[in-house]
């Protein structure tokens, strides 16, 4: 779609337009983001030691800020202040990829422990949460 709205008529037709305002489940979703990127941008050694990770120096915990801090805070506040589905719609497939890589990794790498089944089953709500606004 270009840059039009969603009202212009276009050659004296109504334009479609698909981008729905997000349901509660998006605005849960990106909530949840933008938590868990506080958690990563306040506190990196705790979050990092929690999800398995050992930061090797100052590059290490400016990486965990960085990642899981200010990608999951851009993200989040991003999908709220859009509002609309379809930016939900991609926050969600963000989720669902990790969802995806760490089922993969479960299976191949045979990491088949709590704390990776936590992730998967955390990772698999937020998709749909998401997918689903």
């Amino acid at each position: 779609m270009n840059s039009r709205t969603c009202n212009q008529r276009q050659n004296n037709q109504e334009s479609e337009c698909n981008n729905y305002q997000m349901n509660a489940f998006g605005y849960i979703g990106s909530f949840i983001s933008v938590i868990a990127g506080c958690l990563g941008l306040i506190w990196p050694k705790q979050v990092s030691r929690t999800i398995g990770l050992q930061i090797p120096g100052r590059l290490g915990t400016s990486e965990v800020r960085a990642t899981y801090g200010g990608l999951f805070i851009g993200a989040g506040l991003a999908v709220t202040l859009i509002a609309t589905s379809d930016a939900a719609l991609v926050l969600g497939a963000a989720w669902a990829g990790a969802f995806i890589a760490r089922a993969i990794s479960f299976v191949i790498d045979k990491s088949r422990t709590k704390e990776n089944v936590a992730g998967l089953v955390i990772e698999g709500v937020m998709a749909a949460l998401l997918i689903l606004a």
